[in-house]
């Protein structure tokens, strides 16, 4: 990419450095209703360069280990494989960021034979409650792609569960601080960014049964914020 100076110069300028964003998934976990209802959030710390000071759900980028079937897991079936290894990138950053698992009471056979340090430590997490990763207690949301350009860059799943399903109490951890059930209802959480707020939205829409049947894709095209259908809820994908 070149300038012209006002001397009719050209001066040799740096192109701009686009970013491949990198696949990553969240959970939205809400629990009661009206002025009662609340989030599961945590505030970032101020001292991290990616969204300092912000409040956000629990997630994070895939992990190789999200592309198998766990021995502690259950349903799924629902989901596209894509979507299915997103699921359980969710479940285990939720449990990484802020202590606890989503899931129900149950044994999965592969975990109650195999030897406690042959399991993953997600795997253990929940094996240690007698707890099953229950992906049919998931709901999509949506997807969102952060907008070009920054110097970090995230493709990002929205799941929704209930939180009837959680297990444990939430503790704020190096990666989220304050974490908690906030009654987002009668206290709005500031700041909250524009894709956060988005997905809250239509996953309480999706609680409520007043949802859009399709999924959303939330991202830039030239510049412009846009909101498309993500075709990846389909099944043959």
């Amino acid at each position: 990419m070149n300038d012209v100076t006002e001397t009719g110069q050209v001066r040799q300028t740096a192109k701009p450095v686009i970013v491949r964003p990198r696949d990553a998934a969240s959970l939205i976990l809400l629990r009661g209703a009206g002025r009662d209802l609340e989030l599961l959030a945590g505030r970032r710390p101020g001292h991290v360069k990616f969204m300092p000071g912000v409040w956000v759900f629990p997630g994070g980028a895939i992990d190789r280990e999200d592309n198998k079937p766990w021995r502690v897991e259950s349903g799924g079936a629902h989901l596209p494989p894509r979507l299915l290894r997103c699921a359980r990138a969710a479940l285990r950053e939720t449990w990484e960021e802020v202590g606890v698992v989503v899931g129900r009471p149950g044994t999965a056979a592969p975990a109650a034979t195999a030897p406690h340090d042959a399991l993953t430590p997600i795997e253990a997490a929940y094996a240690d409650r007698g707890i099953l990763a229950a992906v049919d207690a998931l709901t999509y949301v949506g997807r969102a792609i952060t907008p070009t350009p920054v110097f970090r860059r995230f493709n990002t799943r929205f799941f929704l569960a209930d939180g009837s399903d959680v297990v444990g109490e939430p503790a704020s951890s190096d990666e989220l601080e304050d974490v908690g059930w906030h009654p987002i209802a009668r206290r709005p959480l500031t700041p909250f960014r524009d894709v956060t707020q988005f997905m809250l939205a239509r996953a309480m829409a999706l609680r409520d049964g007043t949802a859009s049947a399709d999924a959303p894709l939330f991202c830039a095209v030239r510049a412009k914020r846009r909101i498309l259908v993500c075709r990846e809820a389909a099944l043959d994908l």
